[in-house]
């Protein structure tokens, strides 16, 4: 899947995708999952190679989810190590039961806060949000933001 929004051209390759099919909220018993988005930048070109998983640490429900931070730094330390510092952090991912998501407050203040305080390889994260019939794509950077809603 490829992306445009505003100067960032996005490929979600094909593991990432899986990742999301395979936590869609398709069922009324089924809680958020989510996770960080990893990849590396080529030529200019956004990768979307990677998503986390949520693992036991994580607290998951039908309507919310919260990554667990240090499980969450391991993964991406890791990445980054077996990569040679390649694979980095690109930002959030987490899924909605509704067949077009929207962000929640809480998912902006999220990502916003992720942007101004951690040390970045990057000059932008990315927020991405699965329902059941699209994806919700923000890019955030130093001029603001920039979204997109695609249909599966």
């Amino acid at each position: 899947m490829q992306f445009k929004i505003d100067r960032y051209d996005i490929l979600l390759h094909a593991e990432a995708v899986a990742i999301l099919e395979r936590f869609t909220q398709n069922k009324s018993a089924l809680p958020e999952a989510g996770g960080i988005i990893l990849g590396k930048i080529i030529e200019g070109q956004v990768n979307i190679t990677k998503l986390s998983v949520p693992t036991s640490l994580d607290k998951r429900s039908r309507f919310n989810f919260e990554r667990h931070k240090h499980s969450a730094q391991i993964i991406l330390e890791y990445e980054f190590y077996n990569s040679n510092g390649q694979t980095v952090y690109l930002g959030e991912w987490h899924t909605h039961p509704e067949p077009f998501p929207s962000p929640s407050g809480t998912d902006l203040k999220m990502i916003q806060s992720q942007f101004r305080n951690n040390l970045l390889k990057t000059d932008f994260l990315i927020l991405m949000i699965k329902g059941t019939k699209g994806i919700y794509l923000r890019v955030v950077d130093l001029k603001g933001y920039h979204e997109v809603q695609v249909t599966l």
